[in-house]
């Protein structure tokens, strides 16, 4: 077999890719930055490749994938033309796996890495005889930033979270800035969504902040307006959509350590919308968490905050018809 090249043409949705000796690992930040994503690289999160994918067109009947070994088990999704072809479960200490029995024809290929742990790329081979080509792509980028729920740790397979599931319904390429636990809208990620060219940018906020008891009524609208402040110094007219939390169980109305309910966070999410439409920032759009999943699902939270796997497909499906509703091009 042989390899095909793995660049930042082939590799999707990382900001940014390392290269240490053979290995290849992609990283939702720039990693050349990374001593001032303080205290902790955003808990390793940023390392995670969630919404990550490797694509290429080939007419190989044969595919095989290499990666550093792992001391746990890793998954990973291919899909063949948009459809979910296999879910690869690769146990610890395993560094390769292959698909076989594919057509000769000329196809689209997304190996999907896993949106749960590190992985570092050796190679993808395809048949020696075999051809392979970059898959040109007209589609437009939606940056989606948000906490674990939008990491999607819990999802059926690393193609099937929400962000995948609403980037396929309408035909976009997505980059996932899901951080589980690391959602607190800091300056050093506002800059890296700033720097980075898309069409879209979704922006979910709340959870974290009350979880971590990091923002007060003082600080909880002057910390997202200047995290949306400095994403617009770049990109002053890109769409965003700014959305408040899922239904949070006990979170709805019982006050955090500084105050908050998930209730109140709500109403000051969507103030922060007024205030920028107000001003003259007409391409900024509130979304009520509650309209992507209410109380009516709590049997989808399993442990009363995250998505179970058919929770995270209902909120592709139902992001997608948000992005329908908005915007005249779905």
């Amino acid at each position: 077999m042989k390899p095909i090249t793995l660049n930042s043409q082939t590799i999707l949705g990382a900001l940014s890719l390392e290269r240490k000796g053979e290995f290849i690992k992609p990283w939702r930040i720039l990693y050349k930055e990374r001593d001032f994503f303080t205290p902790n690289l955003l808990n390793g999160q940023a390392e995670v490749p969630a919404g990550v994918r490797i694509i290429f067109e080939t007419s190989s009947q044969k595919i095989k994938v290499e990666f550093a070994l792992s001391p746990v088990e890793i998954e990973f999704d291919m899909v063949i033309e948009n459809e979910l072809e296999k879910t690869f479960i690769v146990e610890a200490g395993v560094s390769s796996f292959t698909l076989g029995g594919l057509s000769r024809e000329n196809k689209k290929v997304e190996i999907y890495l896993s949106q749960q742990e590190q992985v570092s790329l050796k190679n993808v081979y395809i048949d020696e005889q075999a051809e392979w080509n970059l898959h040109s792509s007209t589609r437009k980028r939606w940056l989606s930033y948000g906490s674990s729920i939008t990491q999607c740790h819990a999802a059926e397979s690393p193609s099937q979270t929400w962000p995948a599931i609403t980037a396929k319904e309408l035909e976009l390429d997505s980059i996932c800035l899901g951080f589980s636990g690391q959602c607190q809208f800091e300056p050093m990620v506002a800059r890296t969504i700033r720097d980075t060219s898309v069409d879209f940018i979704s922006l979910c906020a709340g959870i974290n902040m009350y979880g971590w008891n990091c923002y007060n009524h003082r600080t909880f609208q002057a910390s997202i307006i200047g995290f949306i402040k400095i994403i617009r110094e770049k990109q002053p007219s890109v769409p965003i959509i700014l959305s408040s939390p899922i239904f949070g169980t006990f979170r709805e109305e019982t006050p955090n350590l500084v105050g908050f309910t998930l209730i109140e966070m709500r109403k000051q999410v969507k103030e922060i919308v007024d205030i920028f439409n107000e001003n003259g920032d007409e391409h900024i759009f509130y979304v009520n968490g509650l309209d992507i999943l209410d109380a009516d699902s709590e049997n989808l939270l399993p442990d009363g905050l995250h998505p179970n796997a058919e929770g995270y497909k209902m909120m592709g499906y139902r992001f997608a018809d948000v992005f329908k509703l908005l915007f005249d091009e779905f």
